[in-house]
């Protein structure tokens, strides 16, 4: 059986295709920190918000926190009428080697990768041990 096809495990398995490639180009990065003239790079993620939308026919859409009584917790949800912050970009100078590597922002988005991919992996073991159990039938 080739899980690959089931929709939700394929996405699964390009998503850990993506983050391990993410993994190795933020390496790349690192390992070029001294180089003079190098500029870090970094891979789009909109591509799997496009893989997304392909696989569920572009209908998905977000999920938004319930709140029952006035006293709830907003959650991460962007207040009404709010605009999200953008994150911080270019906010780092070059050295004078012209490199534009920060050791501290690779950092961050190494650990960001790696508990996204600690995620994706506890997902996807669930998925299979669900399948599993489907296929052993009911116990007697």
């Amino acid at each position: 059986m080739d899980l690959d096809r089931i929709p939700l495990i394929g996405m699964l398995v390009r998503r850990m295709d993506f983050l391990g490639a993410r993994q190795r180009v933020i390496a790349q990065n690192v390992a070029n920190a001294d180089t003079p003239g190098f500029k870090s790079r970094e891979l789009s993620e909109e591509s799997f918000a496009r893989e997304v939308a392909r696989a569920t026919g572009g209908g998905l859409a977000p999920v938004a926190v319930a709140t029952t009584t006035a006293g709830h917790m907003q959650g991460t949800r962007v207040a009404d009428g709010a605009k999200p912050r953008p994150e911080r970009s270019g906010d780092y100078e070059s050295t004078p080697s012209g490199n534009a590597v920060v050791l501290e922002q690779e950092m961050t988005r190494l650990a960001e990768t790696q508990m996204d991919y600690d995620t994706i992996t506890g997902i996807y073991r669930k998925q299979v041990a669900m399948i599993k159990t489907a296929l052993r039938g009911p116990s007697a």
